[in-house]
């Protein structure tokens, strides 16, 4: 009876394992292989989001879309690569990570 017991918890924990792998692995990416795509993946990502990061997002977003289309003289090609593979997180931490940079030129 202790090792059924004992079976069964293995089976639950490697359960909740995989589970927890594959919750955390399937957040929405940006797929920028057609201007299509690109859009369709975006909309996947915002409507993903609890209402309280979706402005968030849209704000950070467009901001960073404007930032990158000066740099790449609005090409949008090279826009939409940019964002290729990106969740929501890799968004906001690139943000961050561009935020930083300008405070930093500031000084």
């Amino acid at each position: 009876m202790f090792k059924s017991i004992r079976n069964c918890s293995v089976v639950l924990c490697v359960a909740i394992f995989l589970m927890v792998s594959v919750g955390c692995s399937s957040s929405p990416k940006i797929d920028a292989s057609t201007e299509a795509s690109f859009k369709t993946s975006v909309n996947n990502i915002m409507n993903s989001l609890p209402n309280d990061k979706k402005e968030s997002f849209k704000n950070t977003f467009t901001g960073m879309a404007v930032l990158v289309s000066l740099a790449k003289q609005g090409d949008e090609n090279e826009i939409r690569k940019f964002f290729d593979g990106m969740t929501y997180d890799d968004v906001m931490a690139k943000a961050d990570e561009l935020r930083a940079k300008m405070k930093e030129s500031k000084k």
